[in-house]
């Protein structure tokens, strides 16, 4: 859940789901990174999901979950990324899948799929990696 609204996250992108993390925070930072936490030993980006889609900045609750994006052969590469809730664990369907908008400023949003009553839009937060602002970010992490 990222502002009310359900998303879906591909799970070969999501290393580990944990809870909210507290994050030291930096000046001059996009408004959708929280600053910088540390996981697994190192320091990386904090990003809010909601407000990296354009939402309001809200503070983490009890529900509130961090997804830990795995950086592949280069640690430097992870992300963390907090959302208002994980619900599950579930297969989407592969029919009425529309490929969504492709926005160059939003590379992250991926397809609609049908789910339930509505629908579910796929964010492909590993192409937050490609964004010229992350880069800079993961540049500026603090040593471990």
């Amino acid at each position: 859940m990222i502002g009310g609204s359900r998303f879906a996250v591909p799970a070969s992108e999501v290393r580990e789901v944990g809870p909210a993390v507290a994050a030291r925070t930096m000046s001059g930072v996009p408004i959708w990174c929280r600053g910088f936490a540390c996981a697994r030993g190192q320091w990386m980006p904090l990003v809010h999901a909601a407000a990296l889609l354009g939402m309001p900045l809200t503070p983490p609750t009890t529900l509130s979950r961090t997804l830990l994006l795995d950086g592949s052969d280069d640690p430097s590469q992870s992300v963390l990324i907090e959302v208002d809730a994980v619900e599950d664990l579930v297969q989407l369907e592969r029919t009425g899948i529309h490929p969504g908008l492709h926005v160059p400023t939003h590379p992250w949003l991926g397809s609609v799929h049908p789910f339930d009553d509505g629908s579910v839009q796929v964010l492909l937060l590993g192409a937050l990696r490609q964004h010229p602002e992350w880069r800079a970010l993961a540049r500026e992490a603090p040593a471990a």
